[in-house]
């Protein structure tokens, strides 16, 4: 070695610097992760509209809620930052097979879309104002009245989904709503006497008739008989889409096996 360092009288020179310059970056480094400058992990946006307790939007703060908190929490064991965005339910289906983002909490069955695993179950409701006697039965029953729904909703995946896809174009049997706020538009129609019955998931008007002070003035008139399985959707064309949800199921099993579902549950009040 002696040698070679003879030879070569620059060489001790260069890895000193070259040691130094290792030394700066590794610090730089360092400085860059505490103070929160330092990249995560791969961005994951995921967009819905207003609908709590699934997502919550209060006071412009960033969107909350069971479905945004579970999917951050499942996809951080997995090295991934989830990003919620709210926007119009059918908005966010079209950014997302667009790529503008890359999914949708909670989508409706659509072939354009690669669903999860369910996140969570919901059950959808007919809802009347208190002094109706009106009850659903069968979809039979909906035949002869005009049934208030939200656009691109999806109520049970099955027999209530086909009726409003096979009428959504005639007023006389639905009105659909639409935009950031079309739950809140729903109740006001209601009660205004627009129409007599509208459909809502059971969760989600507890928490509208709540905060809209209008539980005293609406009914529950019957609920679906099939729940409606909750997921996340990412684009079918989307070669990332697959990882994506093995990392959404394999943070699950973690969150669930270190008893973090089960709270999260229980603080949303989600079965």
């Amino acid at each position: 070695m002696a040698i070679l360092w003879a030879q070569h009288p620059h060489w001790e020179r260069r890895m000193t610097i070259n040691a130094g310059r290792l030394f700066t970056a590794a610090l730089l480094a360092c400085l860059l992760a505490s103070s929160g400058l330092a990249q995560a992990g791969p961005l994951i946006r995921l967009g819905s509209d207003d609908w709590c307790p699934f997502v919550c939007s209060t006071d412009g703060k960033p969107p909350s809620g069971y479905l945004v908190e579970l999917a951050s929490m499942a996809m951080a064991q997995e090295g991934y930052r989830v990003e919620p965005v709210l926007m119009p339910l059918n908005r966010a289906i079209t950014q997302t097979v667009h790529g503008d983002i890359e999914g949708v909490y909670a989508p409706p069955i659509d072939r354009r879309l690669h669903l999860s695993a369910p996140l969570a179950q919901s059950r959808a409701c007919f809802y009347t104002r208190a002094d109706d006697d009106w009850s659903f039965h069968s979809i039979g029953s909906l035949k002869t009245l005009v049934v208030g729904v939200i656009d691109d909703y999806g109520y049970d995946d099955g027999p209530m989904d086909a009726y409003i896809a096979e009428n959504r174009r005639k007023p006389a049997l639905i009105a659909l709503a639409y935009g950031a706020s079309a739950g809140t538009t729903n109740v006001q129609k209601l009660l205004g006497g627009r129409y007599r019955v509208m459909l809502e998931h059971a969760a989600v008007m507890a928490q509208l008739s709540k905060r809209l002070d209008v539980a005293g003035r609406i009914r529950q008139a019957g609920c679906l008989d099939h729940e409606l399985p909750l997921t996340i959707g990412f684009a079918t064309q989307d070669i990332r889409a697959e990882t994506w949800i093995r990392a959404l199921a394999d943070g699950m099993h973690k969150m669930e096996a270190s008893g973090d579902l089960k709270a999260l549950q229980k603080r949303y009040k989600i079965d």
